[in-house]
């Protein structure tokens, strides 16, 4: 597939470019040069035409752009750029988005439920609302402009942490196995997934991720909660 990374130069993104980089045709949208990929293009998700042109093309786009951290700054990167995002996805027909939400919009909820996409959110601050707002204008999209749309709730992840350590933790194996099936797998219109490794003492219902999209991780963290 032909397929846009917004953030391809960051943490996930720069995994996901040496994931998939021999399976599919990417091009990297970045506000810093991406070395790795040899179709990039430097610019800010704020700037529609920029994305406009970058979307040219793409079968799929992959978006991961965002910032935590004041209101302005979320504004611009989350709020604008997702909006500019899912317009360059529908005038350049676009046909798939895989959209970079988060795990954390559940906010307080306690460690003994287990995480659901049929569970009200809790949002606490900009970023997380944000995220919910990317999720909700993907939802819009997908009815009234048939864009296919994927969430995926990205668990803890880092570019030092190959395994998963802990119930919340996204290896780097699933962080490519997650994102791939959520642009290649058939017949989906509009669903949420949660991005996280599997895990002796799960959080997430990743049976919904199995069924939606056949997102099957392959990475397991051994972990049991302390007894009080």
């Amino acid at each position: 597939m032909k397929i846009l990374i917004t953030g391809a130069a960051g943490a996930v993104g720069s995994t996901l470019v040496k994931g998939m980089g021999q399976r599919h045709q990417l091009r990297g949208f970045d506000r810093v040069e991406m070395p790795d990929l040899a179709d990039s293009q430097v610019g800010d998700v704020a700037d529609y035409d920029a994305l406009l042109a970058a979307a040219k093309g793409m079968e799929a786009i992959i978006h991961l752009t965002g910032v935590d951290s004041e209101w302005e700054k979320a504004l611009s990167s989350n709020f604008i750029g997702t909006y500019n995002m899912l317009e360059a996805a529908r005038i350049q027909g676009v046909r798939r988005v895989a959209y970079a939400s988060r795990a954390g919009v559940h906010g307080p909820l306690p460690e003994d439920v287990m995480r659901r996409v049929d569970i009200p959110p809790q949002p606490l601050g900009y970023y997380t609302i944000s995220k919910l707002f990317g999720e909700h204008m993907g939802y819009s999209y997908s009815q009234r402009h048939d864009l296919e749309f994927v969430a995926v709730r990205i668990g803890n992840f880092s570019l030092k942490r190959d395994q998963p350590e802990h119930p919340h933790h996204l290896s780097h194996g699933d962080a490519v196995r997650v994102f791939e099936q959520a642009v290649v797998h058939p017949g989906v219109r509009y669903e949420i997934v949660y991005g996280v490794s599997d895990s002796t003492w799960p959080r997430y219902d990743l049976d919904h991720g199995r069924r939606a999209i056949g997102y099957y991780p392959q990475d397991k963290s051994d972990w049991q909660p302390e007894e009080e």
